[in-house]
Formats: C-alpha cells, sequence, structure tokens
C-alpha cells in the first residue's frame, strides 16, 4: 500500500449513493412492520440525542424489547428518558417503558469494561446491538483520553473494545434465536467514500502530519465501520447465527453537525432530513427480514453496495488486526 493518501474513485455506485442521500424517497420499512421483540434485549450505543433517540423511541414505542442506553452524559440521558415517556405515551399510546441506561464513553477506553461488565450484570441475553455512537468532524487537533484521533478513537476503537466484552453474550443468545434475528448493527456513512485505499491510512492513521481535508478523516473511521461489519463473522466463526450489517443512514440533520461551520448548518438545514429518517434506516437494518450477514443499507431502507476494496479480505484482516492491537491492552 502507498504512503502517498490515495481515495479509490467513487464510480457509478458511489454516485448512486450520493443520489440516493439527497433524493432517498419513503421509508421502506417502518413502525407498522417491525416484530414484537418478545424478551429481546437491544442496546443503543449514543442514545439520549439524535439518531440513536429517535431509534429507542421508535423501539420502545412499537416493540416490547427491553432497550439499554449507552451514553456518555448521565443528566442528558435522564432528561432524554422523561422526553422518551412523554414522547412514546403521545405517538404509540404506551407507558411504563421497558428501558435502562449505562455510563459510556467511547472516547475513553479505560471506561468501556465497566460499562459492558455492568451490562453483564444485568442482563442474561443480548439480542441486537445498534453502533450508533459517534463523532463528526470535531475541531482540528481534537484526540480521545488515550491521544487517538477523536473520530478514530470514539467510533472505531470503542465500539470495537465494547463489541469484545458482549461478543459471547450475543453468540450464546443467537443459538436460542431463530436464524437472522441476532445482529450488529454498524452505522457507516457515505463518508466513507472518502478514506483511503482499504479503508485505513497506516502510514498516519491518526493524521498527525499527513494533511487531508476533514471529510477524508472523518471517511476512514466510516469505512472501518464498514471493515468491522463485514469482518465480525470471519473472525467469529462460531456466531453465524449472528447477522452483520452496515449502513449509512441518509443525509440528516443531527447533533453530528454541532462542529459545523455556519455555511454547513445552514446547507444541512436546508438539503438535509430529520433524524427519525435516519432511526427507520436503522431499524431496517437491525430488525428486517431482508437483510443478510454483510449487506450494507443506505435510507432508508434499501440494500446496496459499500465502496468494492472494502469487501476484500486482504483489506478486512488487515484493519481487524489493526483494532485489536489497539484495544488489546483494554480487555
Amino acid at each position: 500500500m502507498s504512503d502517498k493518501f490515495e481515495t479509490p474513485s467513487m464510480g457509478y455506485a458511489g454516485f448512486c449513493a450520493l443520489l440516493n442521500g439527497f433524493f432517498p424517497g419513503s421509508p421502506s420499512y417502518t413502525e407498522k412492520d417491525y416484530p414484537k421483540l418478545d424478551g429481546k434485549v437491544v442496546i443503543v450505543t449514543g442514545a439520549s440525542a439524535g439518531l440513536g433517540y429517535e431509534v429507542t423511541k421508535s423501539l420502545l414505542g412499537s416493540t416490547n424489547a427491553k432497550v439499554y442506553m449507552f451514553t456518555r452524559n448521565k443528566q442528558k440521558t435522564i432528561d432524554a428518558i422523561k422526553r422518551l415517556e412523554t414522547e412514546v405515551a403521545k405517538e404509540f399510546n404506551k407507558t411504563n417503558l421497558n428501558v435502562d441506561y449505562i455510563s459510556i464513553d467511547f472516547a475513553d477506553l479505560t471506561t468501556i469494561k465497566p460499562a459492558a461488565e455492568e451490562f453483564l450484570s444485568k442482563s442474561d441475553r443480548l439480542d441486537i446491538i445498534i453502533h450508533n455512537a459517534g463523532v463528526m468532524l470535531p475541531p482540528e487537533g481534537s484526540v480521545t483520553k488515550q491521544g487517538f484521533e477523536l473520530q478514530l478513537g470514539t467510533n472505531n476503537f470503542g465500539p470495537h473494545l465494547f463489541q469484545k466484552f458482549l461478543d459471547p453474550l450475543i453468540i450464546k443468545t443467537s443459538i436460542k434465536n431463530k436464524p437472522g434475528v441476532s445482529r450488529i448493527v454498524w452505522v457507516s456513512s457515505f463518508g466513507h467514500y472518502m478514506s483511503s485505499l482499504g479503508g485505513i491510512f497506516y502510514p498516519d492513521p491518526n493524521f498527525t502530519t499527513t494533511k487531508v481535508g476533514k471529510g477524508n478523516i472523518y471517511g476512514q473511521s466510516k469505512a472501518i465501520n464498514i471493515l468491522q461489519a463485514k469482518g465480525w463473522n470471519t473472525i467469529h466463526p462460531d456466531g453465524n447465527n449472528v447477522t452483520c450489517v452496515s449502513l449509512c443512514p441518509g443525509f440528516l440533520r443531527t447533533e453530528l453537525q454541532r462542529y459545523g461551520s455556519s455555511f454547513e448548518l445552514f446547507m444541512s438545514d436546508l438539503l438535509f432530513k430529520k433524524a427519525r429518517y435516519g432511526a427507520y434506516t436503522q431499524l431496517y437494518a437491525a430488525l428486517s427480514p431482508e437483510i443478510y450477514t454483510g449487506a450494507h443499507v443506505q435510507a432508508f431502507g434499501k440494500l446496496t453496495t459499500s465502496r468494492p476494496d472494502l469487501t476484500e479480505p486482504s483489506y478486512i484482516s488487515k484493519a481487524w488486526k489493526f483494532l485489536d492491537e489497539h484495544v488489546e491492552s483494554y480487555l
């Protein structure tokens, strides 16, 4: 692989994905279609705002699943649960929400193990996890507690470590479920098209000396999410009853834009859709019977493909080795 940062051409698939982002059509799979999920347990990370909040609301309102919200800010989450109680009652005519929350900070790897252990002490099953938490386009030079580029650490290393602690339980639970029920959902983005060849710029993954656009740095983290989805079943042959899927939720107005310029915020308000629509993409990936292992989903519930190099086994295995090496000391 070259020491020079190279972004492959988007190609026809990328052009179609871009077009779909601006003109996604209506959601294909909504609350009326969701299974009831009686007795099932679902984790949603980053659940106190934006997409994660809308996903959690739809799950609590239209299914009987137990939902665990994994979030960074305790008070914000308490306030979010109060809003959920009000909005679910109003929109779904349902009270007594089956929800709990656990504190975690994906930008600090030392918080991952305690959070996972707290969940494992509370639940004897895990049916679905939606890796929704993330950060986009932070100020230049932003890093995690461990000194990693903030998006690489928050969007990739943190979730990768978290999933490792949960793997035994989701595999154990999947044996009891019908095929297609147990799922790991990795929320990626159209931004993955802006990553380097193979997804990761190995000569300088934290971009400490390499100068590229801020979209390229974000794109790397979203390409890695796809590589995580593509590789999990290969790394875990005993988890063949767990379906892994990646997705681009759509071009949406969420808190992810909080670091944008005034012009970028103006354009997102003008062109992007409400977060609720992105929740439909995520829940299509998490619940639809059309989903298969290795699938990639786009707005608002359509099967598509990711950039071709991100499906190559050599790039997938190299990415997993890279991720494993960076989280190993926190297991």
